[in-house]
């Protein structure tokens, strides 16, 4: 059973980077500038202390949000990214993408890199092996910023509500069966069809009424249910959907408690070396929590 649920996460984020916008690299949709911006300030701080021509590794680098930030500040980097995904976007030929990659069995030699980053990557995998991993291919004297997520965050708490929507959206009887099956029995003109979508909807609403996912989705359905290919396309939405969840379910699993968060830090300490220090993040300005930093930074 893990070794499925593994691979259909893994189906569930090459799907992902497959179907977002070019210009898109995140991994935290829809997040407001200032967690963005707050964010990249941190990762800028990082890039500008490493020495000149740093060999930087980024672990579960999606769509190479974080190698892209470090490039433009640090065009003497050498950068490569990996991640569990089965395909991910061509960055040029500045940074290096390597997709299929476990964290926990890197393709590197030992001490191969100068510094290491994640992003909301390193706590999906099986922690005490990827940290092994991580201290393999990391100098001696290597550097490292990991954000992790905080079991009490506000992405967590977003992400939570949104799954609920989800899944109500994807029950037997709801939203988007209701509509495969009106295609397939052939009543896209019949009233009594159409009245019941309209109640679905109206639950759903009601249920859910912060969660803009039931009016993207909702829209989605009215216009693919006019398109020729109609089934195609409602099918291809409700994979999409169970796909998202799949994400979603991980991120409440690896999210960590700061028992956790103290643990890994205490994994990634080595004798003789400073210890990783680890510092909780709030949104700017509040004391609600963001995210686990566990960094190594040479001073």
């Amino acid at each position: 059973m893990k070794d499925r649920a593994a691979t259909d996460t893994s189906h569930a984020w090459t799907r992902y980077w497959d179907t977002a916008p070019k210009e898109f690299s995140g991994c935290l949709p829809g997040a407001p500038a200032v967690v963005t911006d707050f964010m990249a300030e941190i990762w800028i701080e990082f890039f500008t202390g490493l020495p000149q021509q740093t060999r930087l590794l980024d672990l579960g680098t999606g769509g190479g949000a974080v190698l892209l930030l470090a490039h433009s500040r640090r065009s003497d980097l050498f950068l490569t990214g990996v991640d569990y995904a089965h395909s991910l976007p061509d960055l040029g030929n500045s940074i290096i993408m390597i997709p299929q990659t476990n964290l926990t069995g890197l393709p590197f030699a030992e001490k191969s890199f100068d510094a290491i980053t994640s992003q909301f990557a390193l706590e999906y995998a099986p922690r005490t092996e990827a940290v092994n991993e991580l201290k393999r291919v990391l100098t001696d004297d290597g550097q490292y910023l990991l954000f992790c997520h905080h079991a009490e965050s506000v992405i967590l708490e977003h992400n939570t509500t949104r799954l609920a929507a989800i899944q109500d959206i994807l029950a037997g009887k709801g939203l988007i069966n209701s509509a495969l099956k009106i295609i397939r029995n052939r009543k896209l003109l019949d009233p009594k069809s159409r009245k019941r979508l309209g109640r679905l909807l109206q639950t759903l609403h009601t249920r859910h009424p912060e969660q803009p996912i039931v009016t993207e989705v909702s829209g989605d359905i009215a216009r693919k249910m006019t398109d020729p290919d109609n089934l195609k396309q409602l099918l291809s939405l409700q994979q999409n959907l169970k796909m998202e969840g799949q994400r979603i379910s991980a991120l409440k699993s690896s999210a960590l408690t700061r028992f956790q968060a103290e643990s890994l830090t205490q994994q990634l300490s080595d004798a003789g070396s400073p210890a990783p220090q680890l510092k909780e993040i709030c949104l700017p300005g509040t004391s609600t929590p963001l995210a686990w930093k566990i960094s190594k930074i040479s001073s």
